[in-house]
């Protein structure tokens, strides 16, 4: 058999790293040099964000976004704050009466850090190769959840939704507002809830991969099982963090890889996969 022909790659590799912190979310993003970081974890993560970031040489991070203000969210981020230079931080807006929270925001004003609170159709400047757009909250409602900041991030072809922990009002609000939601991975809302990924939301989205960040054995018994049932009988990928430990992926903005910690290269296309391999 002949050789594959390795594929011409005219632009980088804009990398998203599903970082295992248990029960919680904390997410970096890299393209051409610039690191963007969506949440970090409970209290006990923080440590863990650090090195794992330092292990894919970060030494600065140009965006770092709280989605809110919840503790499995947010509780790693004076560690994260202490550890690297940060250039503008973004908030859902929506505070939160505790320790955590406090602890953030005197961290983020000790150090001077550039502070804005998200709103819906706002941009986020990364790398002019990406377009990020915050679709929620379009005004805040008083939960947490629901008002935590979603992005969706456009890399070539290939797009991301970040979800936080929206449930089903902020969904069909943001369906109702006409925002384009289709995107090829999702990040699941709210660890696998059933209070969150309608099945109108889904349709809308249409994801080929889903991505649930959650702890093994949690107290919640996230993901719940209709949620699981519901990515399957969409016959969506499925990754979970618990299962499958860090996940990975990998664009050119045409084609895309997932690469998990416990399984390895899972969802390889070839032309990305020759093309990784060359930039090795």
């Amino acid at each position: 058999m002949p050789e594959p022909t390795l594929p011409t790659i005219n632009q980088s590799i804009l990398t998203a790293h599903f970082i295992d912190v248990g029960q919680g979310d904390s997410i970096l993003i890299q393209i051409n040099d610039k690191n963007m970081l969506i949440d970090a974890g409970d209290n006990r993560a923080g440590n863990t964000v650090v090195s794992y970031l330092k292990d894919n040489g970060v030494t600065e991070l140009d965006v770092v976004v709280a989605t809110h203000a919840h503790a499995d969210h947010i509780g790693g981020m004076v560690t994260i704050l202490n550890n690297f230079n940060v250039k503008r931080f973004i908030d859902s807006g929506n505070p939160h009466t505790t320790k955590t929270y406090e602890n953030m925001l005197i961290a983020i004003d000790e150090k001077d850090i550039p502070f804005s609170l998200a709103e819906a159709g706002q941009t986020i400047d990364l790398d002019p190769s990406t377009a990020i757009t915050i679709l929620n909250p379009s005004e805040l409602t008083g939960d947490l959840n629901d008002d935590s900041v979603v992005i969706k991030l456009t890399y070539g072809d290939v797009s991301f939704l970040f979800t936080g922990d929206t449930e089903t009002h902020a969904e069909n609000k943001m369906i109702a507002a006409g925002y384009d939601i289709n995107s090829d991975i999702l990040k699941v809302a709210h660890h696998g809830s059933r209070s969150s990924t309608s099945s109108d939301f889904l349709q809308k989205v249409d994801p080929n991969i889903c991505i649930i960040m959650v702890g093994a054995d949690n107290r919640y018994a996230h993901p719940h099982q209709e949620i699981i049932d519901r990515l399957n009988l969409f016959g969506y990928e499925v990754y979970r963090t618990d299962l499958d430990g860090d996940i990975v992926v990998k664009t050119d903005g045409k084609e895309y890889t997932v690469q998990t910690q416990n399984r390895g290269l899972v969802f390889p296309s070839i032309s990305i996969a020759f093309a990784l391999m060359a930039e090795a």
